[in-house]
């Protein structure tokens, strides 16, 4: 995985990102916007996922091909975790579950593109799929193979990275291709 991250992050901000993206704890990343914070400052957002099985589901859909509603798709290389889409991913489904609604553009107008974009993470292509209602994660994945469009993103031979986000019952996934 390739992490850019922008010149004035402090070191210290850099290995927290790392450390994060290890284990279950709340997901640390940089902020972009220095006029509202100054450089160098952090968010930290809940995510309460298993990154480890996330990935082996869908990377076992991928690997066998899977038929979405009737269109067959080939299997397709496997996926890796990427922190700056889990965070994408987090935010949105956090944010869904502090504002209380459930769709892919936000109240405040935030779309999965401007969500990715703000992370840091320049992309040629990006997807993502939400869910409400799931407690585990193979439920949520099931789902999703379930939906003709959901699935046909867990199988997209042009997405190379995912990242995954929760806040209670409500699930974002994120998938991308970093340029």
């Amino acid at each position: 995985m390739s992490l850019k991250l922008v010149r004035f992050v402090p070191l210290i901000v850099v290995i927290s990102l790392f450390l994060a993206s290890c284990g279950k704890e709340p997901l640390v990343q940089p902020r972009q916007e220095e006029e509202e914070t100054g450089p160098g400052t952090v968010d930290v957002v809940e995510n309460n996922v298993d990154k480890d099985l996330l990935l082996q589901l869908v990377n076992n859909v991928r690997a066998k091909g899977c038929n979405c509603k009737g269109t067959w798709m080939p299997p397709v290389e496997p996926v890796k975790w990427n922190v700056l889409l889990e965070l994408a991913a987090a935010k949105h489904s956090n944010d869904m579950r502090d504002k209380k609604y459930f769709d892919h553009t936000s109240p405040s107008g935030s779309t999965p593109q401007s969500r990715v974009t703000a992370t840091g993470f320049n992309y040629t292509w990006m997807g993502e799929n939400i869910a409400s209602g799931p407690s585990k994660e193979e439920t949520v994945i099931n789902g999703w193979l379930g939906s003709e469009g959901h699935c046909k993103n867990i199988m997209s031979p042009n997405f190379r990275e995912m990242g995954v986000g929760r806040a209670g019952s409500l699930w974002t996934q994120v998938f991308g291709t970093s340029k």
